[in-house]
């Protein structure tokens, strides 16, 4: 049995064809990074894990860049799981306490992120049953190539119905959430009258329709289904809410950029080391105060020198605020190459610190940032370089800190 603490979702800012789709700036990552910070604000969480089909990088790890972005330590295990929604189930039901479940997509059926925080005696995940058979019409190699059976009927009527038959479900329970299928492919004596539904298969769906259960304070079954795996979990109501949090903007359709051809800049390892804690850790450096040096924050954090003309290295960090004013802005308009073009950067002028920090501006088309409009500093894949994702900090412009576009 598994206590559902918060639960954090979100959503990207932009539609393209009448759906949701991620900006150029992001993938699987950022979107995790922003539902877990969505559910986990404070950072409480013991234990990590990440359920996706659409990982960043499949060696060379995406653990790093999600614990920093987080704001935990680097010593917090991580796992990172293949799967969709049976598989987020699945390792929410055996998730111990303070465990930040993140299932991520970022594909063309779907683009998002939700995440739930175990632990806090809140509503309970309990497992009722669980089939696992072979129907690979959609089918993906360890070397990207993608193969469609498409064949609706079969996918219907072999890859859920026959598996659906199998489950061992208590007539008595209502059906209060079904991802990946319509409702009314299960037996005809279960109540699916106020069934949740979400047809997509997609990781994060399960926890968007777990949200929707949560904030109707209805008790009963959580239907997962992907090709020919289905997964079945009762939920029960407690008189410990659970907190749910939404980082959905209203979308806007997806502004058209440009790429120029040609050889962007590569990157260079040593450098990327050096600057990988600060830079997605979102922290600067602190000094003790002796003459020539005052406490104010450096960032990026760097050595320095006294009156005396003794450097001075020993500094502690301190995080940095996620919220600011727009200083100045500017929009380069000429493509280059690695960076979609036209795209905005600003001066940004952080809340209740004395640093201003240069950021390339998302969320919004490139000119539209204003001179003293608030907004967040959010993750955000800033290049690929050599084949390598390089994350930083954007600034989006109207966006409040919990994620609610103003």
């Amino acid at each position: 049995m598994t206590q559902v603490a918060a639960i954090g979702t979100y959503l990207p800012p932009w539609t393209s064809g009448g759906r949701r789709v991620r900006g150029p700036d992001e993938d699987a990552l950022t979107m995790a990074v922003a539902a877990g910070r969505a559910a986990d604000p404070g950072a409480h969480s013991r234990r990590v894990i990440l359920v996706s089909r659409d990982f960043p990088l499949l060696e060379g790890g995406n653990a790093a860049v999600l614990l920093a972005g987080l704001s935990l330590s680097g010593d917090t295990p991580v796992a990172e799981v293949l799967g969709g929604a049976p598989a987020v189930l699945d390792q929410l039901l055996a998730a111990g306490p303070d465990t930040l479940v993140i299932a991520a997509d970022d594909n063309v059926g779907f683009a998002g992120a939700a995440a739930v925080l175990t632990g806090g005696g809140g509503p309970t995940l309990t497992a009722v049953d669980r089939q696992t058979r072979s129907l690979p019409l959609v089918a993906r190699t360890n070397g990207g190539s993608r193969h469609a059976y498409a064949d609706p009927r079969l996918q219907r009527e072999v890859g859920v119905r026959d598996t659906l038959a199998l489950l061992r479900l208590d007539d008595d329970k209502a059906v209060v959430a079904m991802v990946g299928a319509k409702p009314d492919l299960l037996a005809a004596q279960l109540n699916t009258s106020s069934t949740v539904t979400e047809v997509t298969s997609s990781a994060s769906a399960l926890i968007r329709v777990l949200a929707a259960v949560l904030e109707t304070n209805v008790s009963g079954l959580v239907v997962a289904v992907e090709q020919a795996t289905v997964g079945v979990v009762d939920v029960a109501t407690s008189e410990t809410p659970a907190r749910i949090t939404r980082d959905e903007a209203d979308p806007r359709e997806l502004p058209k950029t440009k790429i120029a051809e040609g050889i962007g800049i590569p990157i260079s390892l040593p450098a990327y080391a050096r600057a990988f804690e600060p830079k997605i850790r979102w922290e600067a450096a602190i000094f003790d105060e002796r003459p020539g040096i005052d406490g104010a924050p450096q960032f990026p954090p760097r050595a320095r020198v006294d009156e005396a003309g003794v450097l001075a290295g020993d500094y502690r960090l301190e995080p940095l605020p996620r919220t600011g004013t727009v200083y100045t802005h500017t929009t380069i308009r000429i493509p280059v190459p690695d960076l979609p073009s036209p795209y905005s950067i600003a001066v940004v002028a952080l809340d209740d610190s004395p640093v201003r920090v240069l950021l390339k501006v998302t969320g919004v088309p490139a000119g539209e940032a204003a001179i003293g409009q608030a907004g967040s500093v959010v993750l955000r894949r800033i290049a690929t370089r050599t084949g390598i994702p390089d994350y930083g900090y954007a600034f989006w412009p109207g966006r409040t800190q919990d994620g609610i576009a103003g």
